[in-house]
């Protein structure tokens, strides 16, 4: 027996004079893993589990399709497609039969929707999950890599009451009454079974209204997210070593910049590894997306009077750290107390965003930092700037059907190339900062062979976006 294809399930239908009995059979057994559906063309879906221990089920399905002529065959179903298909045409039957009043759907259906669409983002190796609702379905994508994957649409009322029921009995800092025209945001804890184990995991949650209907972004942070070193993110054995040569200063400032979703945090978490292990490092960040042993991580709220970036820099500099990490520098009272903090006698990291290395010194400057103020000595001690660069999948590149590569679970999307320059605090750079020079610098370090950014992206320009 064979499983079903991605292709056979865009073109299915579910079978609704078998969608009662399906539902009771995959909602009776206590494993999750128990799932089956009938389509309209006679295929009999179910999962490997459900084989085993709903058998005498599905013989009898088999037999009434049989007894109406309808059986085509028998096909394998992963447990989280078989439920969804099930779910949505679920919520199709109810919405078809809808009059007055919103049909309120199953709060344990609701929840197990919502781990399917987080078990098929990890699958994908998806960063984030996009839905944008409108009166009548709601439109699913993923972010996968840098590019936005598995454009589909789905029933609105499976997936509206699965993030209303997530919202109300997940989350720990949720607290008013789920409204679609209500700006929003929220984290959400949740356990899959992923690969075989469980996986905790939190879901960054931001939802807004729109024209006609409302958009949720999900940003999946694993709890076990392992940190990554330089070299396994594709970083070039020299330019690490002038990064840990950086970062053997005893004070300075240390900026990674690029826009977002561009890597910056895992960066951050790698130059932490670079740090001996003597030192105490103080990470600040908001919120807290990868796990760092043997690191003080402080949650910090922007926003809040006394949690702050600003005041919980000032904070950290009374317990005596070596270094501070600052998840993001947004403001000028950020990048002021950032500043401060590199000038008693501190390593500081940071992320900031900008466009490339010359970017982050407009940048402070427009937060209030003066080129005057970074050409002292000890200031600054490295800026990186960095992207994401897209690439296709490298196993079914060039191949007519993609759908059923493994690697890249049918997206065509291959693991993104890092690129970056670094920008050096070379005695140079500062006489340039004190005599607002800098183009020229810049141009004198191009005219020695400086690999910008903006070059090696251009030699990347076919396979970019």
């Amino acid at each position: 027996m064979r499983y079903i294809t991605p292709a056979e399930w865009q073109e299915a239908e579910a079978d609704q004079h078998f969608l009662s009995e399906c539902l009771t059979i995959t909602e009776r057994e206590n494993e999750a893993d128990t799932a089956v559906v009938v389509t309209r063309d006679g295929c009999l879906i179910a999962t490997p589990d459900a084989w085993q221990k709903a058998s005498l089920d599905l013989l009898n399905l088999r037999v009434e399709l049989q007894a109406r002529q309808q059986f085509r065959t028998s096909l394998l179903g992963e447990a989280r497609d078989v439920r969804s298909f099930l779910h949505d045409a679920e919520a199709a039957q109810q919405h078809q039969q809808q009059q007055q009043g919103e049909i309120k759907f199953d709060r344990t259906r609701a929840q197990l929707a919502l781990e399917d669409l987080i078990s098929q983002a990890l699958l994908l190796g998806a960063s984030d999950i996009h839905l944008v609702f409108d009166p009548q379905c709601a439109s699913l994508a993923f972010r996968v890599h840098g590019r936005m994957v598995g454009h589909i649409e789905r029933p609105r009322e499976t997936l509206a009451a699965a993030i209303a029921a997530a919202l109300n009995t997940r989350s720990d800092d949720f607290r008013e009454l789920f409204d679609e025209q209500r700006l929003s945001s929220a984290s959400i804890n949740v356990v899959v079974i992923h690969q075989g184990e469980p996986q905790r995991l939190r879901l960054r949650v931001q939802k807004s209204p729109t024209r006609n209907g409302f958009a949720v972004t999900m940003r999946v942070q694993l709890e076990r997210q392992s940190i990554q070193r330089f070299e396994q993110l594709g970083v070039s054995s020299a330019l690490t070593a002038q990064l840990r040569l950086a970062l053997e200063q005893p004070t300075g400032l240390f900026i990674i910049a690029g826009p977002t979703g561009q890597g910056k945090t895992t960066s951050l978490a790698a130059l932490n590894l670079l740090i001996p292990p003597d030192h105490k490092i103080i990470s600040l960040e908001d919120p807290i997306e990868i796990i760092q042993p043997h690191i003080e991580q402080k949650p910090v709220a922007a926003d809040h009077p006394e949690l702050n970036f600003a005041n919980m820099v000032k904070v950290a500099l009374r317990e005596d750290p070596d270094v501070i990490s600052i998840s993001e520098i947004r403001d000028s009272k950020t990048a002021q107390a950032a500043y401060t903090a590199a000038l008693t006698g501190h390593l500081v990291t940071a992320t900031l965003h900008a466009h490339d290395c010359f970017g982050v010194l407009q940048r402070l400057n427009d937060l209030g930092i003066s080129n005057g103020v970074l050409a002292q000595p000890g200031v600054l001690c490295g800026i990186l700037a960095q992207r994401l660069v897209k690439q296709d999948c490298s196993a079914c590149q060039g191949q007519p059907n993609h759908q059923d590569c493994e690697q890249c679970q049918g997206t065509g999307v291959g693991k993104r190339r890092y690129v970056a320059e670094y920008l050096k605090p070379t005695a140079e750079l500062r006489c340039a900062l004190r005599n607002d020079d800098l183009e020229a610098y810049r141009l004198q370090l191009i005219a020695k062979g400086w690999p910008t950014l903006a070059a090696q992206l251009q030699r990347e320009a076919p396979c970019s976006a």
